[in-house]
């Protein structure tokens, strides 16, 4: 077989497994545990802002011990739901859940249309009057779901992708003594100026869109929103990966309706406006007590720590992780090599593989520990 036609096999097998790898990862199953709603009282935000009632959403997988010390939080990425994770949990995968009681909440503020999920601008039906958040809000919604939702005082491991890395950083700066470890799936604390750009832009196109009223609209215009998200393609995979694997107009509209089935087209474009407006105003470094440095902000982490990245990530740069794993006393980092960047352990079978063997023995550790 010629190497045309091997590079062609590979990139059709790939885009098969993308196919069924989201397609597993995202969609709410028969066979998926139901979502759970708790009613958590009063929030109050770190801007001042007061949310009457706090309604967070999840799903757990596994079960709770008699100790309660086998708890793992996983937290999604920006735009995404509770599903997030879903590939590496089940009995004998690396969230074994004959051995761990995963929690997969949705977090405050979630963007996702089709199902009732967390306190968010349009599901509290304050809309653009919805006061204003940033990242440690969205932390200590979690925390107060687990402490007071769920009556657990401690965690094995907080686990958090892409944005859900930063929750997860943050979750361990806030509250160093919560958990044993956390793992941060092509995260951290610093998002790239390009990654910065495509924020900015996407607001902007939410702004410029028909339909958007100021955010005041009645019909969700989720074309804008798609169109807005869609904005981060170029981030979120390496022209590598593109050429690879996207070799024909029926593989890009195949590519296309996938993702727009379970991403870009299923969001509400007020949550995700404010959302990306909470993502832009939030830093690790400016968590209270620290006064913006964010190097002793780092060094402040007690939990045992994983950093999975690629070198072809485009939205947490490489050195800017390896930065931060030097800075964190007890880190490890996990760097694979592969060329679907950000995207590597959504679209990746081999990357998917290490990162779950990296999972699994990192639980182990915190197990000996």
């Amino acid at each position: 077989m010629s190497k045309s036609k091997i590079i062609a096999l590979v990139a059709v097998i790939s885009l098969a497994f993308a196919t069924t790898a989201i397609d597993n990862a995202v969609a709410h199953g028969p066979k998926q545990p139901p979502h759970q709603i708790v009613d958590l009282g009063q929030f109050t935000l770190e801007a001042g802002g007061v949310v009457k009632n706090l309604r967070m959403s999840y799903v757990t997988h596994g079960t709770l011990n008699q100790a309660k010390d086998n708890a793992v939080l996983i937290m999604g990425g920006f735009g995404s739901n509770h599903h997030a994770w879903d590939r590496f949990i089940g009995p004998g995968k690396p969230l074994d859940t004959d051995k761990y009681f995963i929690i997969a909440s949705d977090f405050f503020g979630c963007t996702q249309i089709g199902f009732e999920h967390s306190t968010s601008p349009t599901s509290s039906g304050l809309k653009m009057d919805f006061p204003s958040y940033n990242i440690r809000d969205m932390v200590n919604a979690d925390y107060k779901l687990i402490k007071e939702g769920l009556g657990i005082d401690h965690l094995r491991a907080a686990m958090g992708l892409s944005m859900g890395a930063m929750e997860a950083l943050q979750f361990a700066i806030s509250y160093p003594d919560f958990m044993d470890g956390i793992v941060l799936r092509v995260g951290g604390a610093i998002w790239s100026t390009q990654g910065m750009f495509h924020q900015m832009e996407l607001q902007s196109i939410i702004e410029a869109c028909a339909g958007w009223n100021d955010g005041n609209y009645e019909v969700n215009p989720r074309d804008c929103a798609a169109a807005a998200l869609r904005s981060f393609v170029p981030l979120f995979w390496s022209r590598e990966w593109w050429n690879e694997n996207i070799t024909t107009p029926e593989a890009l509209q195949k590519w296309k309706q996938l993702w727009d089935k379970y991403y870009f087209g299923v969001q509400d474009a007020r949550d995700l406006y404010l959302l990306s407006k909470a993502f832009a105003r939030s830093s690790v470094a400016e968590t209270p007590g620290f006064n913006g440095d964010l190097m002793a902000a780092l060094k402040s982490v007690k939990a045992k720590t994983l950093f999975i990245t690629s070198p072809y990530d485009q939205c947490y740069l490489p050195e800017q992780i390896e930065i931060q794993h030097k800075a964190i006393p007890d880190s490890r980092l996990v760097s694979i090599n592969s060329n679907a960047g950000h995207m590597l352990m959504t679209v990746d079978p081999h990357a998917i593989w290490v990162a779950g063997e990296a999972i699994r023995g990192f639980l182990r550790g915190l197990e000996a520990k």
